[in-house]
């Protein structure tokens, strides 16, 4: 049996003033699979991720485990192993090559002083062995594919000039473009219109269908967890509270703290049927 891409093992976040943020927190994600985090506002789901990332400030203490198992060590083979004991300089060369994080609020991602394009090559040439020509047509043939028109357009312009949904599509294209292992996708359609949602969840369902990717896929919405992930940890307060596969969670629930979510979600639904409302655009928790 292989083992895991990521194991998190006992995982404990502390402040400075003994404050825990993450309390002893366990979860795997496997080779190819998406895992969704769901919870409120505070339950530390994006803190998580962050760990995970090796970007907590120093005032953090953190205990436990974060062991990660690539199928490639295109680096070295510092790679496999514990990510809390990994250098600074590893944990650089790791973000992007090997762990792709795409974050909620897409204009934060990008240079508003430098064009799209610049930015996109530039990240292209500092992953990957590629000369300016390569990482230029690269980029172009990247706009395309993820469903923009005029890629020369899009290319030349300002993150400013483009829409919060084009941007996140354009880093989830830098994403693919580096082929990593594992993705860490931190609210990613929270911030985008109905429309924008749809398109950015069509383009992770993709991914899960055509690459080897795996995903954490991180929502306060279980609509949006339920319709991309395979297995579901439940956040409440920074303590997992429940996880399983999708249908357990959602038809068999046993925690009253996961079952208030999906009470509320359906709800909500519910509220929605009965206004003039693209339904397309929704994922309800009846589709698959």
């Amino acid at each position: 049996m292989c083992n895991p891409l990521l194991e998190v093992k006992n995982l404990t976040v502390n402040l400075d003033n003994g404050k825990t943020l993450l309390d002893n927190i366990s979860f795997n994600v496997e080779h190819h699979q998406c895992v969704g985090i769901v919870g409120e506002s505070g339950s530390g789901k994006s803190l998580t991720s962050k760990t995970i990332m090796g970007l907590l400030e120093p005032y953090f203490k953190v205990e436990g485990q974060i062991l990660f198992n690539p199928r490639q060590t295109p680096l070295n083979q510092q790679v496999k192993g514990d990510l809390l004991t990994q250098s600074a300089d590893t944990l650089r060369q790791i973000r992007g090559n090997t762990i792709a994080i795409i974050l909620q609020h897409p204009m934060s991602a990008f240079d508003p002083l430098y064009r799209i394009g610049k930015q996109v090559i530039e990240t292209l040439q500092a992953h990957l062995p590629l000369s300016k020509k390569e990482a230029v047509a690269k980029t172009l043939t990247m706009i395309k594919e993820i469903g923009l028109n005029d890629p020369k357009q899009i290319y030349n312009k300002y993150p400013h000039q483009l829409s919060g949904g084009m941007l996140q599509r354009i880093m989830i294209g830098i994403a693919l473009m580096l082929k990593p292992e594992l993705i860490i996708a931190d609210e990613p359609t929270t911030a985008l219109d109905s429309i924008s949602q749809f398109h950015i969840l069509k383009m992770f369902q993709q991914i899960k269908q055509q690459s080897t990717t795996a995903m954490i896929f991180i929502s306060h919405d279980l609509g949006v967890i339920h319709h991309i992930a395979d297995h579901i940890v439940v956040m409440q307060q920074g303590k997992i509270v429940e996880q399983g596969c999708r249908d357990q969670i959602f038809y068999h629930a046993e925690n009253d703290y996961t079952r208030y979510l999906i009470s509320a979600r359906k709800q909500l639904l519910a509220k929605f049927d009965s206004v003039v409302y693209p339904k397309m655009f929704i994922p309800t928790l009846e589709s698959a």
